[in-house]
């Protein structure tokens, strides 16, 4: 071992203080990087693969029913590689003590090759050739399935058409379009105790939806190559017959957008955090070794008097910096490993996806040791070149102190008398030595940054759920029918023991027209002389609803390009009977934290459907203590399909 490694390590031993707090913050910020990192590479490469094993569908149409043969059609259109057709209804649960909870129930075809967005079996058996002999047969998502304490053998009980129908629990599945299990994108984390999916055989559940032979959702995928435009306006010609309610291309699915907006955001994570953590850990090194050269100023001089050259000298100092980063990078190493295995523990709680990819990325892994040397090399080279400029002769004297102009406060002399000399040296330290006081403020800087982050990511989600449950929600429980009902069935609601009051509302699922773009939007009447709703504006001001014309989500308006005073061309999309057209002009724009939509009178809303006194549900004020009790009886009614 050389003298100078000698001396090096000597250093280290007489300030492992220094050494170890250096070399700490380069392994937090390996350990970040590099359990984001993995974390990011798992999931995308899971992503990836299950997406492509299962033949993720690349667009999807939603009709009011079509016979199944208009699948073929769709199939012989120029640029469809394969196309499927499905039945997809949401549908009530009947839960054990009179409890709801809503069902994605979907259809499929026990070929896989049949299939686009196939099932990826984790528990249980696939459907049986004979399964109506054994009863109607059901897989579920598995958040849904441990949520309920379900397994292969259970039973539940769905409601369609008005009656009740069990369904015999065969395992636990998953699919690519339902790795996020929430039921529209207004809702922005899974709740599987209400909330899940249900995959069935097509075959044994068409007669009890009432849509034997029937479909209501055609998927496709595109061939290599094809013009999607174009295809998809001529599947869109087809479908028309049949009530085209949406269509929307793989980027827009539900599941699809939850999962890419959580792995850009963990992408990001990884390069924005560990930048900072290393960029103070760099100015953390140049203020130890710039200390560092200034008291081993005479050995310097020494060094170079036996023949050490400048070069030798500054790698000397720089290999301090890189044994630094080198020790920061195994124990970072080391703790991210174990870190991503926690991380991709908890995003397996929201995302399912498959667990077959959990592997260690050494690309990842070798970028994280490239960075921490990297770090130690650039601050030891800054420092070092101090070093360099170290005369042999000269450095056998004390340094001499560090001129500098006067500072700042010394222009007024008044100020300046009335300090203390303490002050007075502090501030001239600092005139002096403005590179360390550089260093020093950045460091402060960062480290204030994440907890002012930190804390206001806190409270940005603590105002949020306060405004829209407590100040925008007034109601105790939300009622949504299994379709809509004249008004007057209120009244059964209303005469419920515990319940003081309750408002109307009629949701209306709607396509904007406007200058040929086009935008699917949920139209939400309210009475007038609404109570138990307030609709922000974008002034976070509470707007009026307007006895015609609509308040428009200020979203939907920026993609559209509409302003207040517009007139926009709305068609509604309901499932039962044809579409209806009408103009409505813009009042307002409403600015919503949390989901989404629009809204009109309740009176409007009736005229868009040529109706009178039609309602889609309910908002319910209750008795303090008694939430649970209505809530139950609620449950009681078949003819519910949902309470919140």
């Amino acid at each position: 071992m050389g003298i100078l490694n000698i001396k090096l390590l000597r250093q280290i031993l007489r300030n492992k203080g220094q050494f170890l707090a250096a070399a700490s913050v380069i392994m937090v910020g390996v350990t970040v990087y590099l359990s984001m990192s993995t974390s990011y590479y798992n999931m995308r490469t899971s992503q990836e693969n299950f997406y492509r094993e299962n033949q993720f569908a690349d667009y999807y149409f939603q009709v009011v029913k079509a016979p199944r043969g208009v699948v073929k059609q769709v199939q012989e259109v120029a640029g469809v590689k394969k196309a499927v057709g499905r039945i997809m209804l949401d549908l009530p649960v009947l839960k054990d003590g009179d409890d709801r909870a809503s069902a994605r129930l979907i259809t499929y075809s026990r070929s896989t090759e049949d299939n686009l967005n196939c099932l990826s079996l984790l528990q249980g058996r696939n459907f049986s050739p004979n399964g109506q002999d054994n009863g109607i047969e059901v897989l579920l998502d598995p958040q849904y399935a441990a949520a309920n304490n379900l397994k292969p053998g259970s039973k539940v009980n769905i409601i369609a058409q008005q009656r009740k129908v069990g369904l015999n629990v065969i395992g636990t599945a998953i699919s690519p379009e339902f790795v996020y299990t929430v039921k529209d994108s207004a809702t922005l984390m899974p709740d599987p105790k209400t909330f899940g999916i249900f995959m069935v055989e097509g075959e044994q559940i068409e007669s009890v939806l009432g849509m034997r032979g029937q479909v209501n959702q055609v998927l496709i995928q595109f061939t290599p190559g094809a013009r999607p435009e174009e295809t998809v306006e001529k599947i869109k010609d087809i479908l028309s017959p049949y009530g085209n309610l949406a269509s929307y291309p793989r980027k827009d699915q539900t599941s699809h957008v939850f999962l890419e907006a959580e792995l850009d955001g963990l992408r990001s994570i990884t390069t924005v955090l560990p930048m900072m953590f290393m960029l103070i850990a760099a100015g953390i090194q140049f203020v130890i070794l710039r200390r560092m050269i200034r008291a081993q100023r005479t050995q310097i001089g020494i060094l170079k008097a036996l023949g050490y050259s400048n070069r030798q000298v500054m790698l000397h100092y720089t290999f301090y910096g890189v044994i630094v980063g080198l020790a920061g990078a195994m124990a970072g190493t080391v703790c991210g490993l174990l870190l991503s295995g926690a991380i991709s523990a908890t995003y397996a709680q929201y995302f399912n996806l498959p667990g077959g990819v959990a592997v260690y990325n050494f690309q990842t892994i070798f970028n994280g040791f490239l960075m921490s040397i990297g770090t130690g090399v650039i601050a030891g080279l800054s420092a070092s070149r101090q070093a360099a400029a170290v005369n042999p002769a000269e450095a056998m004297r004390p340094e001499p102190p560090l001129s500098s102009g006067r500072s700042l406060l010394e222009h007024w002399p008044a100020l300046w008398n009335f300090l203390k000399p303490g002050w007075k040296m502090s501030i001239r330290s600092v005139n002096r030595n403005r590179g360390r006081l550089l260093v020093t403020l950045f460091g402060v800087m960062f480290a204030v940054a994440l907890l002012v982050i930190a804390f206001f990511t806190n409270d940005a989600i603590d105002y949020i759920l306060q405004k829209h449950y407590h100040e925008e929600q007034s109601y105790d429980l939300l009622v949504h029918f299994n379709e809509l009902q004249k008004s007057s069935e209120l009244n059964t609601l209303a005469s419920l023991d515990g319940v003081q009051f309750l408002e109307p509302m009629l949701e209306l699922p709607v396509r904007l027209h406007w200058q040929g773009r086009t935008e699917e939007e949920l139209l939400t009447g309210y009475p007038p002389d609404l109570t138990l709703r307030k609709i922000s504006g974008t002034e976070d001001k509470t707007v009026a609803l307007p006895a015609d014309g609509i308040i428009l989500n200020e979203r939907t308006a920026n993609k559209l390009g509409l302003k207040v005073g517009d007139m926009v061309e709305v068609e509604t999309l309901l499932p039962q009977g044809p579409a209806h057209w009408d103009n409505l002009k813009i009042r307002g724009l409403t600015r919503q934290l949390i989901g989404g939509g629009s809204y009109i009178s309740l009176k409007q809303a009736n005229r868009l459907l040529n109706e009178a006194n039609i309602v889609s549900g309910a908002m319910i004020k209750v008795v303090p203590g008694q939430t649970a009790a209505v809530e139950k009886e609620i449950n009681r009614y078949l003819g519910v399909a949902s309470v919140q």
